[in-house]
């Protein structure tokens, strides 16, 4: 298992070789011979396995002298520009190459880590996880990364989200196909079942705002179980976890009822929302900003990646990282006792007056999700994390949110080094537009699909599947 200093020190550089080599070989397909290529990959995948299986074992100390001779090794030969990459250097450094992978492998079979079998597999196949990051309803336009993902056959193995992005997440993740015409209808059922209702200004353990949010009322039909349970987290097809923000101590200048008098306008619904008047969206903007600031007092609360917030229903866990400061409030509404159980736990463990919208902590939560593979979420380490981010542009209807955007930018750096590939969209929906039409929807899935085919091309390349060694070694 690394900690984020192992990994930025010892496991980082091989991620980032092994894309630069996907690239290359996406811009020429026959820049190498295959079998090379594959050899190369091999080594380069194996230098970033830091576990197999489940449980922390001893196989990233054990392998640590292969990884310095690899990495000093390649380093001269493996830039991550890939027009710089030259096939001659690569392949007279081939046969050094496959005498250090033939050395780490005995050690690891002979410390008893892991048979062959087990160790070509573990580095055959590369896990694709999404970290679909928060952007109120700009984050419609992650819909298009999806269905081209599908097209291509490429479907998570992990998936982490914040705000729009862990709705997003939770209902791609309830079957293992996705289908995009179900998700329009999951939305349409949404905005017909009017899933906002009037503010209070009392909440258990959200904060109170301008609407409550009521995803219950929308899709329970589609996150319960045939005993009439709510479907948790852990009953996920696809493995999902989300993030929401405590607010700890401190981080309220003021009462918590002042947030849901902030935005004083008469609201009864989605509609309303997008109409606001400039002056109102300011004060909630404001509000953003002053949360977004207060980073000492504001707590990540991750539902999903432990034993006990997995048995959170999923709604629930969504309901409170979707909800915006003065503008949407979540609580619990059915009495779910297990659920009430688990976030009072939380509420005293870290002194927290309210959870509010997953992205005031991190916009695009990467870091969350690296940690989350390293200890063992998934049985695996060996994944590529791809980010999609629709705060990159503060444009169009999105203008007036501009200083919350950059107020919450100020979480990237910390995720940054965590994801392996950034998607970063430039035509998103309006934030506001949060259960837009039918039209409206289609329209962000099309430039979503646009904008992600030279990740998904990328993708192709970087997931590809592996040989065994003892083939790859003899082919090539």
């Amino acid at each position: 298992m690394a900690d984020a200093a192992t990994f930025l020190d010892e496991l980082r550089p091989f991620r980032r070789g092994e894309i630069a080599l996907a690239r290359r070989a996406v811009g020429d397909p026959m820049f190498m011979l295959p079998a090379d290529l594959e050899c190369l990959r091999y080594a380069i995948r194996l230098a970033q396995i830091s576990t197999i299986g489940s449980e922390p074992d001893a196989l990233i100390d054990r392998i640590g002298s292969f990884r310095l001779r690899l990495l000093q090794l390649l380093a001269p030969v493996l830039p991550t520009e890939p027009e710089r990459i030259d096939a001659r250097d690569l392949h007279a450094l081939l046969p050094k190459v496959v005498r250090l992978v033939d050395e780490a492998r005995a050690l690891v079979v002979r410390g008893g880590l892991a048979d062959e079998a087990a160790l070509d597999l573990e580095i055959a196949h590369k896990r694709l996880v999404l970290v679909l990051g928060g952007a109120a309803g700009s984050g419609y336009v992650f819909l298009g990364a999806l269905v081209r993902l599908e097209e291509m056959g490429l479907r998570p193995a992990y998936q982490v989200g914040c705000s729009i992005g862990s709705l997003l997440g939770v209902i791609r993740g309830r079957r293992p196909v996705f289908d995009l015409e179900e998700l329009l209808e999951d939305i349409r059922l949404l905005r017909a079942t009017a899933v906002f209702r009037p503010a209070r200004l009392f909440a258990r353990f959200g904060l109170p705002a301008a609407l409550r949010l009521d995803l219950h009322r929308g899709l329970d039909p589609l996150f319960t179980n045939a005993d009439g349970s709510p479907l948790r987290l852990r009953e996920l097809a696809i493995p999902t976890d989300v993030l929401a923000t405590g607010l700890g101590a401190g981080a309220l200048l003021n009462t918590s009822g002042d947030f849901a008098r902030m935005v004083d306008a008469e609201l009864s619904g989605a509609q309303a929302l997008r109409e606001l008047p400039g002056s109102v969206l300011a004060r909630a903007v404001s509000a953003l900003v002053a949360l977004a600031m207060s980073r000492r007092a504001l707590v990540p609360v991750f539902f999903g990646a432990d034993a006990e917030t997995a048995e959170l229903p999923a709604l629930d866990a969504v309901g409170f990282s979707t909800a915006i400061p003065a503008l949407l409030q979540y609580d619990l509404e059915n009495g779910d006792s297990e659920a009430v159980r688990i976030l009072a736990r939380i509420f005293r463990e870290h002194r927290l007056t309210a959870l509010v919208d997953g992205s005031v902590a991190s916009i695009v939560p990467a870091r969350y999700a690296f940690e989350a593979i390293e200890a063992g979420r998934i049985g695996t380490r060996n994944t590529a994390i791809v980010a999609l981010d629709a705060f990159a542009s503060s444009s169009g209807a999105n203008a007036i949110f501009t200083p919350a955007l950059r107020a919450l930018a100020g979480t990237a750096h910390r995720d940054k080094p965590f994801w392996d590939l950034h998607v970063a969209f430039r035509r998103p929906p309006p934030l506001l537009d949060l259960f837009p039409t039918e039209a409206r929807l289609r329209s962000a899935t099309t430039h979503g699909e646009r904008e992600f085919e030279p990740t998904a091309r990328l993708l192709r390349a970087l997931l590809a599947p592996l040989r065994p060694w003892r083939e790859l070694r003899t082919a090539s």
